[in-house]
């Protein structure tokens, strides 16, 4: 696991232009990046892919958060890292969520260009996290199979079960697996993307029912969505953190109760995403216009 061979074989061809490309590479598996492309899937591409898609990426985060802190294995020595990085090395959260990510899309738009374009952001991706020195090819190879399996459980589920069931039943099923997977796993990213899926599941639920806001719009007013909601949901990121975390003065030494602060910051921008949004969206009238 410790073995630095292959990344010091890697590095032998580091150069400014490669080091610069790995570098913009790895930012596709960021959090930001994430942020930005499942929101704007949503509100205008297909909101309920962008639920189901954002139901396989929070399912990959947790995974991942609750393998590395059950391993808890370092990172490579700080010598060869081209980066600056923290956390635990295995698996790979950047080839486990883009093997996720990437693949999930392919998979519903089933074009051939779309699977190789997946598999082609996937390697690169993987490849980056070794060639920057902080992941071990171990990481890498774990990452990838497990989106591969998360993928396929999904593409099981999909056919086999929905969740068709009464809005009181729905808001207790959702709200209580969300509220056991927290009790179990309160670290890490998990708080993020369990407070986020809650909002963004109920907010799904209760637009479908009250705004029914349509995606399809002309493209100056898809520019005007992706400006105005992507420019508030970061400006809630910020606000969030001062009003929840700043002026309450929690700290990460206190972590049930950052954890829980962490967890309704996100739970506030999920709801944003998928019903204040288009609520907003479809109140300005940003959307195409059936003919009577």
């Amino acid at each position: 696991m410790a073995d630095l061979s292959f990344i010091l074989w890697v590095q032998q061809f580091s150069n400014p232009v490669l080091d610069g490309f790995f570098r913009w590479i790895t930012l596709l598996g960021d959090q930001e990046y994430y942020m930005i492309v499942i929101p704007l899937l949503y509100w205008l591409w297909n909101k309920d892919f962008g639920i189901r898609f954002s139901l396989v990426f929070v399912t990959s985060i947790y995974l991942n958060t609750a393998i590395k802190y059950n391993y808890m294995t370092e990172r490579p020595d700080l010598a060869v890292r081209l980066i600056e990085e923290d956390g635990f090395s295995f698996p790979s959260g950047h080839a486990q969520g883009n093997t996720a990510f990437w693949g999930y899309l392919a998979r519903e738009i089933d074009r051939r260009w779309a699977y190789g374009t997946a598999a082609v952001l996937i390697v690169l991706v993987a490849f980056s996290r070794v060639y920057l020195g902080v992941h071990y090819p171990v990481d890498i190879i774990a990452g990838v199979l497990i989106g591969l399996l998360i993928l396929t459980g999904f593409e099981f589920l999909q056919r086999k079960y929905t969740l068709e069931m009464s809005g009181r039943r729905y808001v207790l099923f959702t709200g209580g697996t969300v509220l056991l997977l927290f009790l179990n796993q309160s670290f890490g990213l998990a708080p993020v993307v369990l407070g986020y899926i809650l909002a963004a599941l109920w907010g799904y639920r209760l637009e479908k029912q009250v705004v029914k806001f349509v995606e399809q719009a002309a493209w100056w007013q898809q520019i005007l969505k992706a400006v105005i909601g992507l420019g508030i949901l970061f400006g809630l990121r910020v606000v969030t953190r001062t009003l929840f975390i700043g002026l309450t003065g929690v700290g990460e030494d206190q972590e049930l109760l950052f954890a829980c602060m962490t967890f309704l910051r996100y739970f506030v921008m999920g709801a944003w995403v998928t019903f204040a949004a288009p609520w907003l969206f479809k109140t300005a009238g940003l959307y195409r216009k059936m003919p009577s």
